[in-house]
């Protein structure tokens, strides 16, 4: 059975990017916001961002674990077997 490890990388820099008027999803599969140099002092704001960011990040990332668990599961055939139901009598008193 295999392990799983979860990563998480948060990169705050620099950049000559406009500012954006929300969550922005690239091609690689990230958020990313860009806040304004002045936001971007502020801890309150600068936190907002981030969990604002964050939240589809992680669910975008669990969905797509589960999606490939699935479908692993799915081709190993010996998990599926064929059985038969029994339906059992309650007790009687």
């Amino acid at each position: 059975m295999s392990n799983y490890e979860i990563i998480i990388k948060i990169d705050i820099q620099q950049t000559s990017t406009p500012t954006s008027n929300g969550l922005i999803k690239s091609d690689d599969g990230s958020f990313r916001i860009v806040l304004p140099q002045e936001a971007a002092q502020s801890i309150d704001t600068c936190e907002k961002a981030l969990l604002t960011a964050n939240y589809p990040a992680l669910r975008e990332a669990l969905s797509n674990h589960l999606s490939a668990i699935s479908k692993e599961e799915v081709e190993k055939p010996e998990m599926y077997r064929m059985g038969t139901l029994k339906k059992t009598r309650p007790p009687t008193m």
